[in-house]
């Protein structure tokens, strides 16, 4: 197994690193101060982080882009009850929102079509937790999964599929659809819970994080359940996987020592 590369060394707690188009940076989401949430932008090979959004002053988490990097997508969080998607243009910084209201109605781990064209979601229903999506100006809402809890979406680089955790079966699992929530299938049965799933630029396999035996660690398996690898191990955490658009390595966040940081892991 190889050994990961650190990539920053601040120890700030970190998640959901995401990269932009061509490789050379890193979006990720970084726990500023005990109330204030904060987008980030790294270029691979700087230690210092500069702020994505300079003025915000609400929490900015969970952000998802686009291929081409016009648009993207993050949750914007005024307080625990009012979770809204924030659909904002990269060159204009023009906005469009979902706000789904408050109560236990908050938007949480959206994911953008690589198109740009609609914006997928989990958000808490009637049955349990739904997958659902909206159009870019945050209208046409639709639910696309629903039964148990449905967590953590994530469009195929092609746009026609998308990867999801579900407890439908039990254990939170692996599974993959089409973008309109037809043909849902396992992709694997594990023993323990595994949690957002993160698509290879082939759309051949899917990183993820496995709890197996109560520890997080980062997998890769063919999304036919086949060729199933362990990435990392580790006696902390590693979590919150993204795939170099190369396709050869995999940056995650490690908790060593009870620190957070950005590292990176070669995959065969």
């Amino acid at each position: 197994m190889p050994e990961p590369v650190r990539l920053t060394t601040d120890g700030t707690q970190k998640q959901d690193p995401v990269f932009l188009k061509g490789g050379d940076e890193l979006v990720f989401t970084l726990l500023e101060s005990p109330v204030q949430l904060r987008l980030m932008r790294l270029k691979v090979g700087d230690k210092a982080p500069t702020k994505v959004n300079p003025d915000a002053t609400t929490n900015e988490f969970e952000a998802t882009f686009t291929g081409d990097g016009s648009s993207y997508a993050f949750v914007q969080s005024r307080g625990n009850l009012n979770m809204k998607l924030v659909i904002r243009e990269t060159a204009t910084s023009k906005d469009a929102v979902f706000d789904p209201g408050g109560g236990f109605a908050s938007v949480r781990r959206p994911s953008i079509h690589p198109k740009g064209d609609r914006v997928c979601f989990a958000i808490p229903a009637s049955t349990g937790q739904e997958i659902a999506s909206v159009s870019r100006d945050g209208k046409d809402r639709k639910t696309i999964t629903a039964g148990g809890i449905n967590n953590w979406p994530a469009y195929s680089p092609d746009g026609k599929r998308i990867a999801f955790c579900s407890s439908r079966e039990g254990e939170f699992d692996l599974y993959v659809m089409n973008a309109d929530g037809s043909d849902a299938k396992r992709v694997i049965k594990l023993d323990g819970m595994q949690t957002r799933p993160c698509w290879s630029p082939d759309g051949k396999r899917l990183a993820f994080t496995w709890n197996r035996d109560g520890n997080y660690d980062i997998y890769a398996v063919n999304i036919d359940g086949t060729g199933l690898v362990r990435l990392t191990d580790h006696a902390e955490r590693d979590d919150y996987a993204t795939w170099h658009p190369d396709g050869k390595s995999v940056v995650f966040v490690g908790e060593r020592n009870g620190k957070f940081d950005l590292y990176s892991v070669a995959v065969k």
